[in-house]
């Protein structure tokens, strides 16, 4: 377990590398599912690829920086279960129009809209996040957050339970 706690001054390097660090571990092994909860979300830039460090993992993608939804997308044709339960917010729309928009055809993430949520986390078959941090730019960049890493086998099945007996699909 690892706890990351920014202070609100800007940008820290220890979340942007975490979400990057996790997510190109999925692209290169994806987990049968992975979900993404967040009551507010955006499509931050989740892997740094201004490079093409990164042409390997994902060969379709240019040399920029890559965003939330364009690895979900991946992952989700890679396989996995992806999940992204959000609130029915304007702010929202731009992400859930995105996921949608840029995966007419074939496997997508699939969005689900639970207007009570306040979890914040992400969870796969080896990882799950979790704290205050929404998936926004203000989350991942400029509020004061907190945010547990989990990698425990046993930790990560009872949150499992925990999230399938809260956010089924209907």
């Amino acid at each position: 377990m690892r706890r990351i706690t920014t202070v609100g001054a800007g940008e820290t390097r220890q979340l942007t590398d975490l979400l990057q660090n996790l997510l190109v571990s999925e692209l290169l092994a994806p987990s049968s599912r992975l979900w993404v909860l967040s009551p507010w979300i955006s499509d931050i830039v989740v892997i740094d690829n201004a490079s093409g460090q990164f042409k390997s993992v994902l060969p379709a993608l240019p040399a920029r920086p890559i965003r939330l939804t364009e690895v979900l997308i991946d992952l989700a044709r890679r396989g996995s279960d992806v999940r992204v339960i959000m609130r029915d917010e304007s702010r929202n729309a731009v992400t859930g129009q995105r996921l949608t928009d840029l995966a007419p055809v074939g496997p997508r993430p699939s969005l689900l809209i639970r207007n009570t949520l306040h979890d914040k986390g992400m969870v796969s078959d080896r990882f799950h996040v979790h704290g205050s941090m929404n998936f926004t730019f203000f989350g991942q960049r400029v509020n004061q957050e907190g945010v547990t890493v989990v990698s425990d086998p046993d930790q990560i099945a009872r949150a499992w339970v925990e999230y399938q007996n809260r956010y089924q699909l209907p």
